[in-house]
């Protein structure tokens, strides 16, 4: 596959708000962020080895082959959280990426490049993730992020997760989030920026005038091809690796 480079950000003889959108999880950073917590969380509560992670993860592997949507595999992984305090899932998350971080986090160094590119520009960041805000919260956080609309879990009143989803952000959820960004920001779509690298991204990208496809899923590059979209690789920063569901 020949991937055709990002051309360099539009200069605009207006004054009118650019917003430029980013899915996140294999798209700003080489992972899955939930699995890896769950991996994370599961390791400090003694699975040295791995075995119970994917005692844990197999079944949505087996859903995820069968060809299901993401909100029914996300939907089964939630009902692995039901009873668990929110907020100590949340500080847990900050724990885990420190020790990420300090490892050296997968992030997708093109993907990364653009984003520092438009913030140095002035133009709003928002990431819409159908990832949970847990794991999101501290990437976004260090990378500076505007704005995060994403998959939010169904807490009781004492904000314990029930094992639902409140609000899942896939595909139409997507176009909608990237119209209340739009909204918010007074932004004209035309001037706008999207990356990618699923096919459930594709109805935020169709929402803007300047989308790109991030990483070399066939169906999203034959897409770019086909629409003139251009194409970013899904390398990763220098000495770090990607993390495998």
């Amino acid at each position: 596959m020949t991937t055709t480079p990002a051309p360099e950000l539009v200069t605009t003889d207006h004054n009118r708000p650019v917003v430029a959108f980013f899915d996140a999880d294999e798209t700003l950073i080489a992972m899955k962020s939930p699995f890896s917590l769950l991996r994370y969380r599961l390791r400090r509560q003694g699975d040295v080895t791995g075995a119970a992670y994917e005692r844990t993860v197999e079944p949505l592997r087996r859903l995820a082959s069968m060809g299901v949507t993401p909100v029914e595999v996300v939907s089964k992984f939630y009902e692995l959280h039901a009873g668990l305090r929110w907020d100590d899932l949340v500080a847990e998350a900050r724990a885990w990426y420190a020790e990420l971080r300090e490892r050296g986090a997968p992030f997708i160094e093109p993907t990364v490049a653009r984003l520092r590119r438009h913030q140095e520009a002035g133009h709003h960041t928002v990431v819409i993730s159908g990832s949970w805000p847990a794991t999101l919260h501290p990437i976004t956080d260090d990378l500076g992020v505007d704005l995060v609309l994403c998959t939010e879990p169904e807490l009781d009143a004492d904000r314990y997760m029930t094992g639902g989803i409140r609000h899942a952000m896939f595909g139409p959820a997507k176009a909608e989030a990237v119209r209340l960004a739009l909204d918010k920001f007074g932004a004209d779509p035309a001037d706008c920026y999207a990356y990618g690298d699923d096919p459930g991204d594709l109805t935020m990208l169709r929402m803007v005038g300047r989308p790109t496809v991030v990483g070399a899923n066939e169906r999203m590059t034959a897409y770019a091809a086909e629409h003139g979209w251009p194409v970013l690789p899904a390398t990763l920063m220098a000495g770090t690796q990607r993390q495998p569901v």
